[in-house]
């Protein structure tokens, strides 16, 4: 993530950098559960949480690449996702997913 998107993720602005470098930091995440939900689903006690997490990481993609849609095509989107070098942490991606929750963000 760029230092102009750290700062306008502090205001509060949501730019279309600040969404791909979040998406890109979600498949990562999305891709290390469902590796560690097969290698473990022998054990069905509870796999670890990875399935739940895994969800949940999904569900904070498809919010993030509703915000991009309606600029966007999904190719696209993908796309810049596969190409973006700067990558959010899951911190970040979490703030910016509760600024979308709350609906206390702008678009910039």
């Amino acid at each position: 993530m760029t230092k102009q998107d750290k700062e306008n993720l502090k205001n509060k602005k949501i730019t279309d950098s600040l969404l791909i470098s979040c998406l890109a930091a979600c498949d990562p995440v999305i891709s290390k559960n469902a590796y560690l939900e097969k290698k473990w689903c022998h054990d069905y006690k509870d796999y670890g949480g990875y399935y739940a997490t895994r969800l949940e990481w999904m569900g904070y993609r498809k919010k993030l690449r509703s915000l991009l849609l309606p600029i966007y095509s999904m190719k696209l989107i993908i796309q810049m996702t596969k190409s973006c070098k700067d990558k959010a942490t899951q911190k970040e991606v979490i703030e910016v997913i509760s600024l979308v929750d709350k609906g206390d963000y702008q678009l910039v």
